[in-house]
């Protein structure tokens, strides 16, 4: 099993609607290709979590990197994995403003102050590093 988790930058702003779009595209696709994972956007930035079978995963992967909507991909992680961190999310999805809750896959993650679950995580302090803030002058300044 392979987990990667990258971060990039929109070319525009999404709004709402194109957000919901894009999360219901993935859950779909997603399923289909049995990938699980985490997709959060704040002001521009993205940062993602996909966990799957490697050829699975690398296929997906060149496909997410080739997409016109964001640029500025950056791998923040590449690795094998026993088992799924994300698994019960067929993709989570993180909005910070006003996306409905009932859209399924919906996360309030950006919003709880709480330490992640499991801390020790390597993907989990990357998702709370992103939480807080800390790519958004490196996203921003390329």
């Amino acid at each position: 099993m392979l987990q990667i988790v990258y971060s990039s930058a929109a070319v525009s702003l999404f709004s709402e609607i194109e957000l919901q779009r894009l999360l219901l595209n993935a859950r779909e696709n997603n399923t289909r290709l049995d990938v699980t994972g985490m997709l959060l956007y704040h002001e521009g930035s993205f940062l993602q979590v996909i966990e799957g079978e490697g050829p699975v995963l690398e296929a997906l992967f060149q496909r997410i990197g080739a997409d016109k909507r964001h640029h500025r991909v950056i791998i923040l992680l590449r690795r094998e994995i026993e088992a799924r961190h994300f698994g019960d999310w067929a993709m989570g999805f993180v909005s910070p403003r006003h996306l409905t809750k009932q859209v399924p896959g919906y996360s309030d993650y950006l919003r709880l102050r709480g330490e992640p679950q499991s801390s020790a995580s390597a993907a989990e302090r990357v998702l709370s590093s992103f939480r807080e803030g800390r790519f958004r002058s490196f996203v921003k300044s390329r």
